[in-house]
C-alpha cells in the first residue's frame, strides 16, 4: 500500500521494459538480425505478472490477516515466479545485448569467486534454506508483519534467495557451475527438507506460534496455521516438475567452455 507499493510497481514496470529494450537491442546489434526467443520473454514477463498479482491481489490484502493466506504467497513466490524469472535468462539475454568488452566485463563478474560460491548449488541452497528458517521465528515473523519496510525486504529476500536456487537448477543462464539431472533433484530437495521441517512444526504446535494472526482470529488462528502447514509441505511438491521448464532455452555450448549463445561480435 502507499507509497511503497507505488515504487515496488514502478521497480516492476521499469524492469519490464529493461528486459524488452534488451532485447531489442539485441536484434539490433545482431548481424543476422536474429530475434530474441519469444517463449523466453514470455516466461520472464509471465514471471514478472504472476509477482504483481500475488502482491496487489486480495491474495496479498489476505496475508496480512491469515497465515494460510500468507504461506500461499510465499509459496507462489518460490515456485512459480522465481523459475518464470530465471526461465527468461536474463542473463543470457545480457550477453545477447551488450557489446563486446561489456560482455567479457559481466563474463568476468560472474566468474568472481562470490559469485561463483552464491550462485553454486551447494551456496544456493545455504542461502535459500537459511533465508527461509530465519524469517519464520516468531519475533521475526511478528516484527516484519508490524514494519511494512521489513515485511518488504523480507519478500525481497524470498525471491533472490529462490531465484539463486533456480537459476543452476534451470540451468538457462551461462553461470560457472553445471548441474546434472541429479544434482538438480538434490537441490530442490534440499530446499524442501527445510520448508518440510517448518511445515511439520506449524502443523504439530498445540497453539498458534505468531501472535500477529491470534490477534486478528482470535480461536481460528490454530487451525489456520494448520491450513498454512500444509500449504507449505504440499506446496512445495510441484516444484520437482518445474525443470521441465529448461525446454525453454537449451544452450548450446559456446566457446572456452561457457554454455552461452553465441551472438556475434
Amino acid at each position: 500500500d502507499g507509497s511503497l507499493g507505488l515504487a515496488l510497481s514502478i521497480v516492476l514496470a521499469a524492469t519490464a521494459c529493461l528486459y524488452l529494450l534488451a532485447a531489442r537491442t539485441g536484434r539490433r546489434r545482431d548481424r543476422r538480425g536474429r530475434a530474441w526467443p519469444r517463449q523466453r520473454a514470455a516466461a520472464f514477463l509471465a514471471g514478472l505478472g504472476v509477482l504483481a498479482v500475488d502482491l496487489y491481489s486480495g491474495l496479498g490484502a489476505q496475508a496480512d490477516v491469515r497465515l494460510s493466506a500468507h504461506m500461499v504467497q510465499h509459496m507462489v513466490m518460490w515456485v512459480v515466479v522465481a523459475p518464470l524469472l530465471c526461465a527468461g535468462t536474463p542473463l543470457r539475454l545480457a550477453f545477447f545485448a551488450l557489446g563486446r568488452d561489456e560482455r567479457r566485463a559481466l563474463a568476468r563478474w560472474l566468474h568472481a569467486p562470490a559469485i561463483a560460491l552464491l550462485t553454486s548449488p551447494a551456496g544456493s541452497v545455504a542461502v535459500f534454506s537459511a533465508v527461509v528458517a530465519i524469517t519464520h521465528i516468531p519475533a521475526v515473523y511478528d516484527l516484519a508483519l508490524r514494519d511494512p519496510g521489513l515485511h518488504a525486504g523480507e519478500h525481497a529476500l524470498y525471491l533472490i534467495s529462490a531465484v539463486l536456487v533456480w537459476a543452476p537448477v534451470l540451468g538457462a543462464d551461462p553461470l560457472p557451475h553445471r548441474v546434472g539431472p541429479p544434482g538438480r533433484a538434490l537441490c530442490l530437495t534440499a530446499c524442501m527438507l527445510v520448508m518440510v521441517a517448518i511445515g511439520a512444526w506449524l502443523e504439530l504446535s498445540p497453539t498458534p506460534v505468531y501472535g500477529h494472526y491470534v490477534a486478528s482470529l482470535g480461536a481460528g488462528a490454530l487451525g489456520d496455521q494448520r491450513v498454512a502447514a500444509a500449504v507449505m509441505v504440499l506446496g512445495c511438491l510441484p516444484a520437482l516438475a518445474v525443470p521441465a521448464l529448461r525446454h525453454l532455452a537449451a544452450p548450446r555450448r559456446g566457446p572456452r567452455g561457457i554454455r552461452a549463445e553465441r551472438v556475434p561480435a
